[in-house]
């Protein structure tokens, strides 16, 4: 396989899994008041959850936000916080903004967000928590984007997710992930490619529950296809398993800000990426791809239950977790087979409680993909869905029709 050991493998009933998204908090504000959860963008896809123009224009932000309609957020948004800056709406309306800005790659802005709301706010939780996980991309510029415009690229044949580009005018092959919500690389990939590594504070959440510390550097200028991006920041990873084993050019990922630029990615087993290009017609019927909090998250239907998943292009297998194991409680209890599982990540290992099935099938708009078998860890780890969803869906249900599209301008995915 091209890209080296995966991200996510597999090995017997071992998972070695890790994933590049920020693991960020809500609930309740600091004056203990219960806060409407807008952030969590499940209820958008719900039937009766259409708002309309004379709608509170919090609300109507929060929607495009969840959908990805990012300039039409950031105007609503910005618009709650003047017209009353120190309102429990504002700070919500700051959290919002938070969230486009970390997942689009704009740092400067996701700064001088955070900065604004804890002067409004200082002594609120939600700021403290916003605080200790994106304080570590201070200093960091913002992603500047090329014009859209559709390539087609090539891929290694079978369920190989790496993309060839140039950093910097170097070749590298990195994975394309959507569960990455910052582009990564290794250090030896950073040193190969002559970028300066700074200092950082952060950790990035991984499936073992302990994290990795990582420090950052910027690309000047990034080519993908026929598109150009400047400025791009990777989180920088130490030389460990499973990167010091890949070949130079191939120790990195992808993340999201750079898949949002492009929106719209197609894949097929046959060998080929299609990037960029026109966008699908926006339909507020067919979507089923939706942001929830640091998440992109599928909805599907199970047994004719509606379920949703963390979609992640990085992870080899899906998945599932205890959530899947309460909702499916007589499913697990009639066909399942006790067993305990090793998860790990860069952060190490934990040994978990599981049950395997002998097959789910999910139904993905009108299209069914089959698990054979499949594997529920009875535990709720974030970094596999454990806050939002059954579990993590990976390239096993991605795959099986041969060719899947996933368009972040319509907010959907088809298995062709």
């Amino acid at each position: 396989m091209r890209n080296g050991l995966p991200l996510r493998c597999r090995f017997a009933a071992t998972a070695l899994v890790f994933a590049c998204f920020i693991v960020l908090t809500s609930g309740q504000s600091g004056d203990g008041a219960q806060r409407y959860d807008l952030d969590d963008g499940r209820q958008w896809l719900e039937s009766g959850a259409d708002l309309t123009t004379s709608s509170p224009a919090l609300l109507r932000g929060a929607v495009a936000t969840a959908f990805n309609e990012m300039a039409t957020a950031e105007s609503l948004l910005r618009g709650v916080i003047q017209s009353d800056p120190r309102s429990d709406a504002a700070s919500q309306a700051h959290e919002l903004l938070s969230r486009i800005y970390l997942r689009s790659g704009q740092y400067k802005r996701l700064i001088e967000n955070l900065d604004r709301w804890a002067k409004s706010f200082p002594n609120r939780r939600e700021v403290q928590n916003e605080r200790a996980d994106v304080e570590q991309f201070r200093g960091l510029p913002d992603q500047i984007n090329g014009p859209r415009r559709g390539s087609t690229l090539p891929h290694d044949a079978g369920d190989d997710f790496s993309v060839p580009f140039l950093i910097n005018g170097k070749s590298a092959t990195y994975l394309l992930d959507t569960g990455a919500w910052v582009s990564v690389m290794t250090e030896l990939e950073a040193a190969r490619l002559g970028l300066a590594i700074r200092a950082g504070t952060g950790t990035l959440g991984d499936p073992s529950g302990k994290g990795v510390k990582v420090r950052t550097a910027v690309a000047k200028e990034v080519t993908l296809g026929s598109m150009r991006f400047r400025n791009v920041s990777f989180a920088i990873l130490p030389n460990d398993e499973p990167w010091k084993s890949m070949p130079p050019g191939h120790g990195g990922i992808l993340g999201m800000p750079v898949l949002l630029a492009v929106g719209r990615v197609q894949w097929s087993n046959g060998g080929t990426w299609k990037l960029g290009g026109r966008p699908e017609p926006r339909d507020g019927g067919s979507r089923n791809v939706v942001f929830s909090e640091n998440h992109l998250l599928l909805a599907a239907n199970v047994s004719g239950n509606r379920v949703f998943g963390t979609l992640d292009t990085g992870a080899v297998t899906t998945d599932l977790n205890n959530n899947f194991a309460t909702q499916f409680a007589a499913l697990i209890q009639r066909s399942g087979t006790k067993e305990t599982r090793d998860i790990t990540g860069l952060g190490g290992t934990v040994s978990v409680d599981a049950v395997t099935l002998p097959e789910i099938v999910f139904d993905i708009s009108g299209v069914q993909a089959a698990l054979r078998p499949a594997a529920v860890t009875l535990q709720r780890t974030s970094a596999i869905g454990g806050n939002c969803c059954v579990g993590n869906f990976g390239r096993d249900l991605l795959t099986q029709t041969g060719e899947f599209t996933l368009d972040l301008s319509a907010m959907t995915l088809h298995l062709q």
